[in-house]
């Protein structure tokens, strides 16, 4: 099993584990695109990158803070015929790339994915990058759209379907197989996994049964996989416990680099490090909201206040998000 994939599992985890991150991608949804399915007008398209990849040349000696000692996680590769290779590292390069999101805008993290094509790819391999670029910003905007679930199986379960129906409006079957298929099959395993193992009426000899009878019931190349990462489902059950016993993060980064190397627990570093990014950013916010709630102002203009402080503070994507959690009396983001 790739290291990526290793990775993959383990996002596929903490989205399960209800961890805040199901439904946006690399943490924080993007500004609102528009998305579609069809492929704009070639002529248009080609400037239009060509224009984008201009700036995002401009900015190459200045990388977002938090790409700094990082490598750019998936790929961007062709085929003997310059046809653009669309597979799941692909995927990953835009999620790399977007994960900055709130350290620059969504044009600025264009126009560098614009020149990493232009460098990397030849021009109709480039040209079919973008036109897929619009596409996925345009299903990460309807994304931020839907309502997180809960945390019980049925509620993942559904996040998953209708994640898996979303997706049809964007994408043909053939590229949201490509990009999606290895994490929806584990999703869609983990799920049923987690409900047996959460089934009290199991006695250990029967729930062992039921747990070799689901698996076998993979196809073969899955069910390696998922032998494979029986070590990353391991750590992150033991990363779980080190943070309720408040174990420093440089224990939990010796572990995660003594079992699953130095790559795996470098990505998984850098996922903390944005979702703490994140939870400063809107725990700012919560402060600031507090204050205008207590302000004595009257209910329609404390709401037009914390509008136009979410406005202030946070992309559009973004807020769909927050207007979530300010539901929640103590959010877990």
């Amino acid at each position: 099993m790739t290291k990526g994939r290793i990775y993959t599992i383990l996002i596929v985890l903490l989205a399960l584990a209800g961890l805040g991150i199901w439904g946006w991608p690399g943490g924080d949804g993007p500004t609102p695109v528009a998305g579609s399915r069809q492929t704009p007008p070639q002529a248009s398209a080609a400037s239009a990158l060509h224009d984008y990849a201009g700036r995002g040349r401009e900015l190459a000696d200045s990388p977002p803070p938090s790409w700094r000692g990082t490598r750019p996680d998936g790929a961007l590769a062709e085929d003997e015929n310059g046809d653009l290779i669309v597979n799941e590292a692909l995927r990953r390069r835009f999620d790399y790339v977007l994960s900055a999101l709130g350290e620059e805008d969504l044009e600025t993290l264009k126009a560098r994915l614009a020149a990493d094509f232009e460098a990397r790819l030849s021009p109709s391999a480039a040209a079919r990058a973008w036109a897929l670029l619009q596409q996925y910003l345009g299903y990460r905007e309807a994304l931020a759209e839907l309502t997180p679930p809960g945390r019980d199986p049925a509620a993942l379960r559904h996040s998953l379907e209708q994640r898996q129906a979303l997706r049809g409006r964007f994408f043909d079957a053939t590229t949201a197989e490509a990009f999606f298929g290895f994490e929806d099959r584990y999703a869609d395993f983990a799920l049923q996994r987690r409900r047996i193992l959460e089934d009290n009426e199991l006695d250990e000899a029967t729930r062992s049964e039921r747990l070799d009878a689901l698996e076998a019931t993979l196809p073969p190349d899955l069910r390696e996989q998922v032998r494979a990462s029986r070590e990353p489902m391991e750590v992150h059950e033991e990363v779980r416990a080190l943070r309720e016993q408040g174990a420093p993060q440089r224990r939990i980064d010796q572990l995660r680099e003594q079992r699953l190397g130095r790559e795996a627990a470098d990505r998984l570093a850098e996922l903390d490090q944005r979702r703490a990014l994140w939870q400063s950013r809107y725990q700012d916010y919560r402060e600031q909201r507090r204050a205008i709630l207590e302000s004595g102002l009257a209910p329609s203009d404390r709401q037009a206040e914390i509008e136009r402080l979410r406005e202030r503070l946070f992309e559009a994507g973004e807020r769909r998000r927050v207007e979530v959690l300010d539901r929640n009396p103590e959010p877990d983001s």
